[in-house]
């Protein structure tokens, strides 16, 4: 084969591996169900089928430890209507747990969009009853290691669409259930996914519940204070002080309109939004903006088990306002 045939050939397939992860992000933006080559493409962990003892004995797993592929979880969810539609993996810390690392794929059921029913103005002054395309969807997260650091686990929540490239962000946390690698079965899968769709209607409710709470400002730089402090955490830090090192107005602000007001949804949400993606400002010591001060954009939140845990804790934080 010429050269000039090995270019041609390599043009080639860069342009159709350009296409896979275009077609992929775009699944991912819309919300529909991944295949197991788009699922390996983003998350090639996941797709490990079998361990061998000398694996074991390298990382060190007990004799009772029982592998449980995580593509057999997204096949049991499969089978009761779940569709997986976006996965990730953390960057492994150790060279020896690479490829074994923990994973997170997220599934949504088609059944459970939540559409909203509005009143919409006409042109004409009237007003008429419309339902429009979810802005929240109720789904389910498996999160997995391969190296004996974490059981599968399942976490549900309800998540908002919250801008035209796809972002979601997690407002609600139904809390966390534990597959353990011994006896895994799909019972177990079965019996927690009833269960999480049994409370969703309790979880649409409170939502509902904070759409109708309006805050004043001091309520809602409280709110905001609280929050900072997720990210936050040393102990020197606290509600007095917290506002000299991070612009709380910057957690405040709204970027789109169905984000402004003084409601506690909207307020939550765009506070949640500037957190979880480091859209504020803070200074590593002294007051925000004081001469000599430097002063430095926040870090968005990238990995998914600080996520979680960040959108659980601000979600207690609004719910105590209903």
């Amino acid at each position: 084969m010429s050269k000039e045939e090995l270019n041609n050939d390599f043009d080639v397939a860069v342009r159709v591996q350009k296409a896979f992860e275009e077609a992929t992000q775009e699944k991912i933006k819309n919300h529909q169900g991944l295949n197991d080559g788009e699922i390996k493409h983003l998350c090639p962990v996941a797709l490990k089928s079998t361990m061998t003892k000398a694996e074991r004995e390298k990382l060190g797993l007990s004799k009772h430890y029982s592998f449980v592929p995580t593509m057999k979880v997204v096949n049991d969810l499969r089978a009761l209507g779940y569709e997986c539609v976006d996965a990730t993996q953390v960057k492994a810390r150790k060279k020896s747990t690479n490829g074994y690392q923990k994973h997170m794929l997220t599934f949504e059921h088609p059944d459970h969009k939540i559409d909203q029913v509005k009143e919409v103005e006409l042109e004409d002054g009237t007003t008429e009853t419309q339902i429009q395309p979810a802005e929240e969807y109720p789904q389910v997260l498996l999160t997995n290691s391969h190296d004996g650091g974490n059981s599968f686990s399942l976490s549900a929540g309800i998540f908002r669409l919250v801008c035209s490239n796809g972002l979601v962000i997690k407002t609600e946390d139904y809390g966390t259930a534990r597959l353990v690698h011994k006896g895994y079965s799909f019972e177990a899968v079965q019996k927690l996914v009833k269960e999480f769709e049994e409370t969703i209607g309790e979880v649409i409710n409170k939502i509902t519940a904070m759409k109708k709470v309006e805050l004043t400002k001091a309520q809602q730089i409280e709110f905001a204070k609280k929050a900072a402090l997720l990210r936050f955490t040393a102990k020197s830090y606290n509600e007095d002080n917290i506002a000299d090192v991070v612009q709380i107005d910057d957690l405040l602000n709204a970027e789109r309109k169905e984000d402004k007001g003084n409601g506690l949804w909207e307020v939550y949400n765009r506070v949640q939004e500037s957190i979880v993606q480091g859209k504020y400002m803070y200074a590593s010591s002294g007051k925000v903006n004081e001469s000599g001060t430097k002063v430095r954009k926040g870090r968005e939140i990238k990995n998914f088990k600080q996520s979680i845990s960040v959108n659980k804790k601000l979600s207690e934080l609004a719910f105590a306002l209903v």
